[in-house]
């Protein structure tokens, strides 16, 4: 019983990472209805930025840290002009092709900068293990589990009781309605990438410690968008939790089964809710608008 605990505290904290990036996909999918297959790139462009102004700059871990979100924002604002507001006219296919372009190029772009560059970040808190109730567990575990859990309120607070996030709901909602009472809709396109950028950005940067940093880092976020598809879409709530099963799922299967069999299980994982839940755990269908 105490192994199994341990395993599964592990599959938390990895479930963490996968939770902060499927937060990103929702929020972007809330606001635009579409999917951004550049989410995993996004990820690893904010642990690259970090650790060039670490290694190469020499500047501190908060510092490093800020100023990295700060790029992962720009960028995400980027992204969004460039391949998504040109197109909000086409088809939701023609949007969700764009950015899995702007994905590979920002992956092949590291590549020719950075080369098959092998690193590591330094974590955020002390790896150091200890013991607690008869788990052994690290400040790190704890400190990606809490921020998870805290970016989760965070955003909860920012949709009910801010006006960007009234904003970004009625946008979801209605665009032509919310235009209609005053509602920037291009603002809220950039503020809603930005955002998503962040979010995969500190996952990345929180990652960094536990693997090494490469250009093809990014495949991992294909992970929160399979754990959104597990919570639920179009639930804030959902995605984390979703994110978190599935991290506690594919530890089970690598420890119980095997390591080879961890992608089988999370994306038969992915099958079995499209066929019997599409809307996820905690999401709800959504009435096609015409």
């Amino acid at each position: 019983m105490a192994f199994l605990s341990q395993v599964i505290v592990s599959g938390l904290t990895l479930g963490s990472l996968y939770a902060l990036t499927a937060l990103g996909y929702a929020i972007i999918f809330r606001a635009t209805s579409v999917v951004n297959f550049a989410q995993g790139e996004m990820m690893m462009i904010g642990a690259m930025l970090a650790l060039v102004l670490h290694a190469d700059y020499g500047l501190s871990y908060a510092p490093s840290f800020v100023l990295a979100l700060v790029g992962a924002w720009i960028l995400g604002a980027l992204v969004e002009r460039v391949a998504y507001r040109p197109l909000l006219k086409a088809p939701v296919f023609t949007v969700i092709l764009s950015t899995v372009a702007i994905g590979q190029m920002l992956r092949s772009g590291v590549r020719v900068v950075r080369g098959h560059e092998l690193a590591l970040f330094p974590p955020l808190v002390s790896p150091t293990p200890f013991t607690l109730a008869g788990l052994r567990l690290t400040w790190l575990n704890v400190a990606i589990v809490a921020l998870a859990v805290g970016t989760l309120f965070a955003f909860i607070g920012f949709f009910r009781w801010t006006r960007m996030g009234w904003a970004m709901r009625a946008t979801a909602q209605n665009r032509e309605a919310a235009a209609l009472v005053g509602v920037s809709i291009p603002r809220v396109f950039s503020v809603s990438w930005g955002i998503s950028a962040v979010l995969a950005a500190t996952a990345g940067i929180l990652l960094a410690p536990l693997i090494t940093i490469t250009p093809d880092m990014g495949v991992i976020g294909i992970k929160g968008f399979v754990g959104a598809i597990l919570g639920g879409y179009n639930s804030l709530v959902g995605s984390v939790l979703g994110g978190f099963l599935l991290g506690v799922i594919e530890n089970l299967a690598g420890v119980y089964i095997s390591t080879a069999f961890k992608d089988i299980v999370t994306f038969g994982v992915l099958l079995v809710v499209l066929v019997f839940r599409p809307a996820g755990m905690l999401g709800t269908r959504e009435a096609r608008r015409v």
